[in-house]
Formats: C-alpha cells, sequence, structure tokens
C-alpha cells in the first residue's frame, strides 16, 4: 500500500501531539496519524482520565504508524498546562512548549485571518513546531522549585506590604491631618506604638496626660520625649479639623485592621526570606560555582530569588541566554531607510527582571557600583531614567554570570572591563 510522506514509516522518530489548553477542556491535534475519514483531533475534558485515556490511544496509533512515540506540545498557560505535561511525561512521552506569540502569527499566516478559536490554536501550534521554533520544557531539581515557589510568594507579600502602606497612608491623612512625621518613624517601633496605644487619633492622644502619654510608649519602644510633644503639638491641629465621634473611631478601627494585615505580610516576607535563604545554601551545595552574597552589590535574598527565576544556572551556556530568559535581550527595529527604537523584548520571566531591577535601584547613587555608569547614561547620553535602569540591570545580569563562572573573589575592577584587557593587566 502506498502511503503518503506524512503517514510514510519513520525509524527514530516522534508524532507531534499538538493541543490547545483551556481551564475545562483540551483541543488536541495529531496530523501524523491522520488518514481518510479520521481527521485525528480530539476534543476532551482537562482531567486526568481524559487525557491519560487520550493520548494512551494516540499512543497506540503512532505506534501502528511506524513512530517511536509522542511529542506533546502546548503553549504555556500558567497552571492549566502542567497537568497535561505530566502525565504525558508519565506515559514515557516527550513534552515541549511553543512562544504564544509565534502561534499567533502562525495561526494568521494558516488560516489567512486574525481569529482565535480553540479548533485552530492546535493547528497553529503544530506549524510552529514544524519550523523547529520549540521551548525546553525545563523539569527543575526540587531544590529549584521549591526556589520559585518561595520567590513568588515573596513577590506577593512584597506587593501586598506596598498596597497595605497605601491604605495606610490614605487614612492616616484623614484621621490625623497634620500628622508631618516621616514614614521612618511611622513604621518604627516609635510609630507602632503609638498606632497600638491610641490608634494615632489625635483626639485620644490630645486628651492624655503627657507624662502618662510618654510612660506608656516607652513601654515598647524607644521614642524619645521631643518626639512626644511634637506629637501632640500635631495632634493639637489636627483636633481642630480631624473628623470626631463615631467617624474617628471608624477611621482609628480601620487603621488598625490595616496594620494588622500589614504586620501579617511583613511576617510572610520574612517567613519566605529565611527560606529562600536557606535554599539558596542547600543550591549551592550541589552547585557550588554559584556565587555568594557580596555586601554592597547583591544580597543572599536577591541571589535565591534570582536563581529561583532562572533555574540551575548551569542549564545555561552563556549570559546571553540568561538575558533571553529574562526578557532582557534587545530588539531592534529596521526596515529600509526606517529605524525605530531598540527595545528589551519582555518576553521571558517578568519576575527576573523585578529582582533585577530591584538589584541595580540602590547601585546607581553616584557613590555606588553603578554610579557614575548610570549617570553618564542619563546626563551624557539623555537617556531616559528607565532605560538607563534597564542598562544597569543587563549589566547586573553579566556581573552575576561573570561571578557564577569566575573561581576568583569578587572584584569591583572587573565590572566595567572587559576580559582581555584585564587578561593584559593581570
Amino acid at each position: 500500500m502506498n502511503r503518503s510522506p506524512i503517514h510514510a514509516l519513520v525509524s527514530s522518530s516522534l508524532a507531534d501531539v499538538a493541543c490547545d489548553v483551556g481551564l475545562d477542556g483540551l483541543n488536541l491535534i495529531c496530523s501524523a496519524v491522520a488518514r481518510p475519514g479520521f481527521a485525528a483531533t480530539w476534543e476532551i475534558e482537562n482531567r486526568t482520565d481524559p487525557i491519560r485515556a487520550t493520548l494512551t490511544e494516540i499512543q497506540r496509533l503512532a505506534e501502528a504508524a511506524g513512530y517511536d512515540g509522542l511529542r506533546v506540545l502546548v503553549e504555556p498557560t500558567g497552571i492549566y498546562h502542567k497537568l497535561l505535561l505530566r502525565i504525558a511525561r508519565q506515559l514515557g512521552c516527550q513534552t515541549a512548549m511553543v512562544n504564544a506569540a509565534h502561534v499567533s502569527k502562525m495561526r494568521e499566516v494558516i488560516f489567512g485571518d486574525p481569529g482565535k478559536t480553540d479548533r485552530r490554536d492546535p493547528h497553529a501550534i503544530e506549524g510552529v513546531a514544524r519550523q523547529g521554533r520549540v521551548i525546553v520544557d525545563r523539569q527543575l531539581p526540587e531544590t529549584y522549585q521549591l526556589l520559585r515557589h518561595w520567590t513568588t510568594l515573596y513577590a506577593s507579600a512584597e506587593a501586598s506590604i506596598i498596597e497595605c502602606k497605601s491604605k495606610v497612608h490614605r487614612v492616616v491623612k484623614l484621621l490625623f491631618p497634620d500628622f508631618a512625621f516621616s514614614t521612618d518613624f511611622l513604621y518604627s517601633d516609635s510609630g507602632r506604638a503609638v498606632i497600638r496605644c491610641f490608634g494615632l487619633n489625635p483626639h485620644r492622644i490630645t486628651a492624655e496626660r503627657p507624662q502618662r502619654m510618654f510612660e506608656r510608649l516607652r513601654k515598647t519602644s524607644k521614642i524619645r520625649r521631643s518626639s512626644v510633644e511634637r506629637l501632640r503639638t500635631q495632634a493639637r491641629e489636627s483636633s481642630s479639623s480631624a473628623p470626631a465621634g463615631r467617624i474617628a473611631d471608624l477611621l482609628e478601627h480601620e487603621l488598625t485592621l490595616v496594620w494588622e494585615e500589614l504586620e501579617l505580610h511583613q511576617d510572610r516576607r520574612r517567613q519566605a526570606r529565611q527560606a529562600l535563604e536557606g535554599l539558596y545554601d542547600e543550591a549551592r551545595l550541589d552547585d557550588p560555582h554559584l556565587p555568594e552574597p557580596q555586601q554592597g552589590v547583591i544580597s543572599k535574598v536577591a541571589l535565591a530569588r534570582l536563581v529561583g527565576e532562572l533555574g540551575p544556572f548551569r542549564d545555561f551556556t552563556s549570559w546571553r541566554q540568561m538575558l533571553k530568559m529574562s526578557g532582557l535581550n534587545l530588539c531592534e527595529r529596521k526596515s529600509g531607510t526606517y529605524i525605530g527604537q531598540t527595545k528589551i523584548s519582555r518576553t521571558g520571566r517578568a519576575g527576573a527582571r523585578a529582582v533585577l531591577n530591584q538589584v541595580a535601584l540602590p547601585l546607581v547613587k553616584r557613590n555606588q557600583l553603578y554610579g557614575p555608569y548610570y549617570h553618564r547614561k542619563r546626563e551624557v547620553e539623555k537617556m531616559s531614567g528607565n532605560k538607563a535602569m534597564t542598562a544597569v540591570a543587563r549589566k547586573a545580569l553579566k556581573m552575576i554570570w561573570g561571578l557564577y563562572r569566575s573561581t576568583t573573589t569578587f572584584d569591583r575592577t572587573r565590572v566595567f572591563t572587559c576580559a582581555s584587557k584585564f587578561r593584559l593587566a593581570a
């Protein structure tokens, strides 16, 4: 029997199974096993038993067609594709992913219009795979999986802390309009003591005797008498214009609730930080080349979060691959005489970019590591602040890669010296 090339018996080959993943359903296609009257498409629930039964059936069909196994292809969907890939690996299938932007463009190439449906997407995924544009489905070791999960919890706690501080600021301005202390005071032990003892209510503060107030606050903080006197002065100014009665009581109650929420998220961040630092020490036992934290440059928790986002550094062959994974690789836009702006791709892990920006921020002060570099970008090259910070983040990642590959201790002079010049100097 004559077979078309698509159905020809091929040794040492895999049949691609392209799948569009949704919350509740999956749409699969395997053109390698299609034949007249059988389109080789499936619509199933995104549940364990239907997935296992369908993949087992496709495996049988692929084996009958002469293929050695299956390669299951999906677009990354956050969490909904993980069940499919986990079951596929249990059944001995290879797994891979494709870029969602590639799928979107391929869909328009195949169907001639930008329309999107669940039945079209598997064909586009399959088309991208035919071009060899697949992404490795990395299986991280347990330590790195834990680092990634704790990194997510740490980032979530940080975002919640910022939100809570915004709520605190709003309530304080309503309850105590003339409160003029800095945020450093408000979130210190002294500020916490004022909120716990008096709810930062100006009416309660002015009603308390000065000495009695000072004694109460000193039980839980080291607040100065001058600060207490200044606080009472501001409270007297605010008491004439601030809400009173039940409205003031309600605002005080709201501030207490928000403050408790803030402390809850701060405690969660502390727990996440401790877990990340412990896991990073564990990861360094497995890979001793992982860099040590450097005082005033990068902390252990920042290194742990970056490793959690990027995975094992040994998986990369150059710092440029790490840039691409972080979405910090540059994309040029040129056509004929048109020259557009060169921008970063922003297609990698957003969490890695966030960590690198946090690492870079304190280092751009004039007397810090990247201060001269950053301010030259701003003042001489007239680069915008965001663009200059991105340049520093790229430099910071390259520095971290250098720390990983180098067997020597950290040397600030090497950060801005190319390898060839440094070897000549040595």
